[in-house]
Protein backbone atom coordinates (compact mmCIF):
# COMPACT_ATOMS: atom_id res chain seq x y z
CA UNK A 1 0.00 0.00 0.00
CA UNK A 2 1.14 3.66 -0.52
CA UNK A 3 0.94 4.48 2.91
CA UNK A 4 2.96 1.04 4.00
CA UNK A 5 5.66 2.61 1.53
CA UNK A 6 5.37 6.00 2.88
CA UNK A 7 6.13 5.16 6.53
CA UNK A 8 9.30 2.83 4.94
CA UNK A 9 10.44 5.99 3.36
CA UNK A 10 9.67 8.15 6.89
CA UNK A 11 12.10 5.19 8.86
CA UNK A 12 14.74 5.11 6.31
CA UNK A 13 14.85 8.79 6.17
CA UNK A 14 14.59 9.26 10.13
CA UNK A 15 17.21 6.47 10.97
CA UNK A 16 19.91 8.18 8.20
CA UNK A 17 19.02 11.62 10.07
CA UNK A 18 20.21 9.34 13.29
CA UNK A 19 23.04 8.06 12.45
CA UNK A 20 24.38 11.39 10.88
CA UNK A 21 23.55 12.55 13.81
CA UNK A 22 25.28 10.72 15.82
CA UNK A 23 28.44 10.88 13.63
CA UNK A 24 28.73 14.76 13.61
CA UNK A 25 28.33 14.80 17.84
CA UNK A 26 31.05 11.73 18.04
CA UNK A 27 33.21 14.01 16.15
CA UNK A 28 32.44 17.03 18.17
CA UNK A 29 33.11 14.92 21.16
CA UNK A 30 36.40 13.44 20.08
CA UNK A 31 37.38 16.94 18.43
CA UNK A 32 39.69 18.71 20.82
CA UNK A 33 38.10 22.32 21.73
CA UNK A 34 39.02 24.96 19.96
CA UNK A 35 40.33 27.52 21.43
CA UNK A 36 38.48 31.12 22.06
CA UNK A 37 40.15 33.98 20.77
Amino acid sequence: MVTAQLVNVLVDVGTTVLVLVALVITCAALMPPRPPR
